[in-house]
C-alpha cells in the first residue's frame, strides 16, 4: 500500500460565490488524471485549491494520513505542491539557478550555499542528463524553449523533493513528441515518490499516463475511473461527450470490428450456426415458431445447458457455460416483456433506482453514490420527465416503460444486446419506437442480435433507413 500524500473527502469549496464539491486523493508514485467539462469554471476552481484561491468550507482533509484543518491544509499545499501551466515565468534577468534556488525561499545563507552546491553536484547533473536538459545554471530563463522550461519545472520539484506536481492542459501547448519527452521526466519524479496530477481535456493522453482518472462535471467530482474501465469511458456512458482529439479511436467498440462471433453453435432441431456481428450492426435470426428463441433464452439465462459451440466476445473466447457470468454486464438480454420476473426491470422500483442499480457498481469506490445518482437523473431527464423518473415503473404506461427498458441498455452499454421477439405482443404503433431504440443502441457500438419471426413488413412500415443499413440476416 503506497503512502497517501493528500486526501479530501466530500470537500465543499467556495470560490467567487460558487460552491464546488471535489473529492481528491493521491498517493506517492501515483499519477492521477482529472478530466473536466469546463476548464474556465471547474478546472480553474480545482487548480485554485492548490494556489490558495479556493477555500474549503466543509469536508475532511488528510495530508500524509493525518487529519488536518483548512489552515493546515492550505499551508501544506503552499509548501509541498507546484503547478505547471501555460503561464511560464518569463523574466529577462532571472537565470536557471535563480529559478531552481529562488531568492524568496525561506533559508539562511548557509542553506542557500548548500542548495547552490547541490545544484552543481554529480547527482543533479545525472538527473539533468536523464531529463535531456542541457542547461547551465547561469543560462537566462527567457532563453529556454517551452519544453526545456517545463522540464526545468519538473527538475525543480525533484530538486526540492516536492510531494505533489500539477500539470495543467499541457496537451494544448506542447507537440506530441515534446509531451512524451516531458512525461519521461515526470516518470523520474514518480519513481522518487512524488505524486502527479494531470488536468486535461485530452482523454487519450490521460488514459496513457494516469493510474486513475477523476471526472469533474458541473463543479463536482462525479466519477472515478480505473485502468480496467478506461476503455468503457464511464463518462460517455452517462451522457458525457468526450472532447479528446481522438474520440473516434477511444470507444471500446465500433463499426467494422467483430464484437461477437459464434462457431458451431448447436441448438435442437437446427443445423450448427456460424456467424459474427460487428459493432453497430444488427443481426437477425428468423424463428417462426418461437422454439429457437426459447432454446436460446433458456441457455443464456442458465436453466438449460448448451449442446456445444464456441463464442468469442470482443476477441476473447468463452465456453457456452461461461457466458452466464457476463449476462447483465457485457451481454444484455432484452425479453419481449421487460418487466420482472424474468425481465430486466424491477417494476416496484423507481426508474431512477432501476438505472442506479446497474450503474452505481461502475462508479468509483470513493465517490458518494448520491452524486452519481444526481448525474444519472440529469442525463435521464433528457429522455423522460424528471418527476416520472422518481416514480415506480409500475405506474408508467406500457410504451414509456418499453422505451425505458431499451434506454437502460443504452446507458449500461453492453458489448452484445440480444433481443428476443422484440415486436411480439406490441402494438404496431410501438414498432417504430423499438426500431429507433435499437438503432440508438447500435450507434453506441453495441452488437445487436435480434431473434424474431418475420421482420420485413415491420421494416417497410417503419421506414427507418438507418435500421435497414445495419440489418443483416443470419439464416
Amino acid at each position: 500500500m503506497k503512502e497517501e500524500v493528500i486526501r479530501i473527502e466530500h470537500g465543499c469549496f467556495q470560490r467567487e460565490n460558487l460552491t464546488y464539491c471535489f473529492d481528491i486523493s493521491i498517493s506517492r508514485g501515483e499519477c492521477v488524471g482529472v478530466y473536466v467539462d469546463d476548464h474556465i469554471t471547474s478546472g480553474t476552481a480545482y487548480l485554485d485549491i492548490f494556489k490558495g484561491g479556493t477555500r474549503m468550507k466543509n469536508g475532511r482533509a488528510y495530508t500524509r494520513g493525518r487529519r488536518v484543518r483548512t489552515p493546515e491544509l492550505e499551508r501544506w499545499l503552499q509548501h509541498n505542491s507546484m503547478i505547471v501551466d501555460k503561464h511560464r515565468f518569463d523574466s529577462g534577468e532571472l537565470t536557471v539557478q535563480d529559478f531552481v534556488v529562488p531568492l524568496g525561499k525561506l533559508m539562511d545563507w548557509r542553506q542557500r550555499k548548500s542548495a547552490e552546491q547541490r545544484l552543481r553536484a554529480p547527482e543533479s547533473a545525472a538527473v539533468l542528463r536523464q531529463m535531456e536538459l542541457d542547461v547551465p545554471p547561469d543560462m537566462k530563463l527567457a532563453e529556454l524553449s517551452m519544453l526545456d522550461y517545463y522540464r526545468l519545472c519538473v527538475f525543480r520539484v525533484w530538486f526540492w523533493r516536492g510531494e505533489l506536481l500539477l500539470l495543467d492542459r499541457l496537451t494544448e501547448i506542447l507537440r506530441q513528441r515534446d509531451l512524451e519527452k516531458l512525461m519521461r521526466c515526470v516518470q523520474l519524479l514518480l519513481e522518487q515518490g512524488a505524486a502527479v496530477i494531470v488536468l486535461d481535456l485530452d482523454d487519450m493522453f490521460m488514459c496513457r499516463y494516469s493510474d486513475r482518472i477523476d471526472v469533474v462535471k458541473n463543479r463536482k467530482t462525479c466519477y472515478r475511473l480505473y485502468p480496467e474501465e478506461y476503455g468503457e469511458q464511464l463518462y460517455e456512458i452517462l451522457g458525457w461527450k468526450c472532447r479528446g482529439s481522438s474520440v473516434g479511436q477511444t470507444g471500446r467498440q465500433g463499426g467494422g470490428r467483430v464484437v461477437f462471433q459464434a462457431s458451431g453453435l448447436e441448438l435442437p432441431g437446427m443445423p450448427p450456426l456460424d456467424f459474427q456481428i460487428q459493432g453497430d450492426e444488427i443481426a437477425f435470426l428468423r424463428d417462426e415458431n418461437y422454439s429457437t428463441a426459447v432454446s436460446l433464452r433458456d441457455r443464456f439465462l442458465g436453466s438449460q445447458r448448451w449442446n456445444g459451440g464456441i463464442f468469442h466476445l470482443n476477441g476473447t473466447a468463452y465456453t457456452p457455460d461461461e457466458l452466464s457470468k457476463l449476462i447483465g454486464t457485457e451481454i444484455g438480454i432484452q425479453l419481449e416483456r421487460p418487466d420482472r420476473p424474468g425481465g430486466m426491470l424491477f417494476d416496484n422500483l423507481s426508474a431512477l433506482d432501476n438505472l442506479s442499480a446497474c450503474l452505481l457498481p461502475k462508479a468509483g469506490r470513493h465517490i458518494a453514490g448520491r452524486r452519481v445518482m444526481e448525474n444519472i437523473l440529469e442525463e435521464a431527464s433528457q429522455w423522460f420527465p424528471k418527476e416520472d423518473l422518481q416514480r415506480p415503473l409500475r405506474t408508467w404506461p406500457l410504451p414509456q416503460r418499453l422505451r425505458f427498458s431499451y434506454y437502460k441498455w443504452y446507458l449500461l452499454n453492453p458489448r452484445l444486446l440480444i433481443c428476443f421477439f422484440p415486436f411480439a405482443g406490441q402494438e404496431p404503433a410501438h414498432h417504430g419506437m423499438i426500431i429507433d431504440m435499437l438503432v440508438t443502441c447500435a450507434e453506441r457500438g453495441m452488437a445487436i442480435w435480434v431473434i424474431s419471426s418475420g421482420i420485413d413488413a415491420i421494416c417497410e412500415k417503419a421506414g427507418n433507413e438507418a435500421f435497414r443499413r445495419r440489418l443483416y440476416y443470419i439464416n
